[in-house]
């Protein structure tokens, strides 16, 4: 079914040579949703990249229809896996790292303190803690990025503490990056964190740019989302001694507070390059709404297109959807049809992976 039969064009001038350039989509087309695990009832974002010759799907919050063994209803990190690469006949069949008894494997493995916090005050009766009865403190993943062999992959999280109070009963503590080199297995945290609460929460989205990682963070200004660049080698992802802040005016400071916003975007979103554009390509959902939106530039920080909607997502079944991403290892013809996905709740607790395919002119 078309999510929209449209097309669309906008005037990008941040070419360099003064000319403007049109960029067309000759359709958006959903194509289904990649499917649950039997056992499972929703879980959303959904960043992937290459992994061991994979294309390895990194979910966020994933809730189960069953108590799973360690007594937890709830993954916050889980992960799946297709071989194949898409096709005029669709995505998938796609796999999915499930412990003996068909429950998700936690991705980003809880510290004993975190998991036994999490058995101590789970559920909302009965709880052993006999208060804060259904807060937890677990870590979230954000963006991925895979080294260009697909050996290694590097997963941005935040530690967050949940509280009873409700969905939005949540803050965030630190963030950090887990390696992870074996798509059979949960990735490694790195902690103590990375980064302290008091900085950006650094992994809304990441890509790969001749060896090293450019990594976004956008900070809420009430319905506005400024996003902030940092930029550290791949295989130095782990020191934050080697990140460097883009400041404008093609200058990289060693502070994060001399950061300066590159566009508007999401909280969660995906960049890359599309070599049939010969730009870099931004993909967000703007705001509290369901307008898909994108923007281009010749760099990661820029100077970045101003936003263009080309569409709208399936309606949510409450508040709103969200993490709109790109997963350009499964692009045809040269990046001329991108495959992009969407969290769209479903009902309570229930979320899906909504599929698109977009065509450019």
């Amino acid at each position: 079914m078309s999510l929209a039969a449209i097309a669309w064009s906008c005037t990008d001038s941040s070419s360099g040579d003064g000319a403007a350039r049109v960029v067309g989509v000759d359709s958006i087309v959903e194509v289904g949703a990649v499917p649950l695990p039997p056992k499972h009832k929703g879980r959303d974002a959904g960043f992937s990249g290459t992994l061991r010759g994979r294309s390895v799907w990194v979910f966020g919050d994933t809730f189960l229809l069953e108590i799973a063994s360690d007594g937890l209803q709830w993954r916050s990190s889980s992960w799946s896996w297709t071989t194949d690469r898409s096709s005029d006949d669709g995505i998938g069949p796609f796999s999915h790292a499930l412990d003996p008894d068909g429950m998700a494997i936690q991705l980003l493995p809880h510290t004993s303190e975190e998991a036994s916090y999490n058995i101590a005050h789970q559920g909302q009766e009965d709880c052993p803690a006999k208060r804060d009865c259904g807060s937890r403190r677990t870590p979230w993943p954000q963006a991925l990025v895979t080294e260009k062999s697909g050996q290694t992959g590097i997963i941005y999280y935040m530690n967050m503490e949940t509280g009873p109070g409700g969905q939005w009963d949540f803050r965030r503590v630190s963030g950090s990056v887990a390696t992870w080199s074996d798509p059979d297995a949960p990735a490694s945290r790195l902690e103590p964190p990375l980064f302290t609460a008091k900085e950006p929460a650094w992994g809304a989205a990441a890509v790969l740019v001749d060896e090293e990682i450019y990594v976004y963070a956008c900070e809420s200004e009430d319905e506005h989302r400024p996003c902030l660049l940092a930029r550290v080698p791949f295989h130095a992802a782990a020191d934050r001694d080697r990140y460097l802040f883009w400041a404008g005016n093609e200058l990289w400071s060693e502070d994060w507070q001399r950061a300066v916003p590159v566009f508007d975007g999401a909280p969660l979103f995906s960049v890359h390059y599309n070599a049939f554009l010969g730009k870099f390509i931004a993909f967000y959902l703007a705001g509290i709404s369901d307008v898909l939106t994108l923007r281009t530039a010749p760099l990661p920080q820029g100077p970045w297109s101003e936003a263009t909607s080309f569409g709208k997502s399936e309606r949510a079944f409450e508040n709103w959807n969200y993490a709109l991403i790109a997963h350009p290892e499964l692009s045809r013809d040269n990046g001329r049809i991108e495959i992009l996905s969407y969290t769209r709740p479903a009902a309570f607790l229930r979320q899906e992976t909504r599929l698109i395919e977009l065509r450019f002119d």
